[in-house]
């Protein structure tokens, strides 16, 4: 069983869920009920850092963060999608067919998450991703006014984040 969490840390990874779900309340609310239940059956050493990344990992993969190997460039680019849905906005991948094989032959997750960055940039939007320790890739997006706040946060809860315009 997990160590509890202290109060801050606790209020920060609520506001976390908060600016991860984009003011979607009740997404928010759900996904911390998850991440409690997850936290019960996490190890001790779960509860630090970024080993309590993996356990928010398994709660917002695909709803409100993405997690994929580092050369699946497809499934990025399906997650993101499905990611931009929620903002109403869909990124130029740069190729008419981005799911074509020979598209996603010639670039990588690195590439596509700058430029899904610089597009969630332009509207109002930041992509992020974590450190995740090995060959793979993860991430959310926020407001892009919410930066300083996800920075703070994620020194709170010593979190290795960054924008993905500079990928891990």
């Amino acid at each position: 069983m997990a160590t509890p969490l202290d109060d801050d840390t606790q209020d920060a990874i609520a506001r976390f869920f908060a600016l991860i779900n984009l003011g979607d309340s009740a997404q928010t609310s759900a996904q911390l009920s998850m991440f409690e239940d997850a936290l019960l059956d996490a190890e001790d050493d779960d509860t630090d850092g970024q080993e309590l990344l993996w356990v928010i990992r398994e709660v917002i993969d695909w709803q409100s963060g993405f997690f994929v190997d580092w050369k699946d460039a497809q499934s990025f680019i399906g997650c993101l999608n499905q990611l931009c849905e929620r903002i109403d906005l869909e990124i130029d991948w740069g190729s008419d067919d981005p799911e074509e094989e020979a598209f996603l032959e010639t670039t990588s997750v690195p590439e596509l998450m700058e430029l899904a960055h610089n597009q969630l940039r332009v509207a109002g939007y930041t992509l992020w991703n974590w450190d995740t320790g090995g060959d793979a890739y993860g991430g959310w997006i926020t407001r892009s006014e919410d930066d300083e706040e996800m920075l703070d946060l994620a020194e709170v809860l010593h979190f290795d984040v960054r924008p993905a315009e500079q990928p891990y």
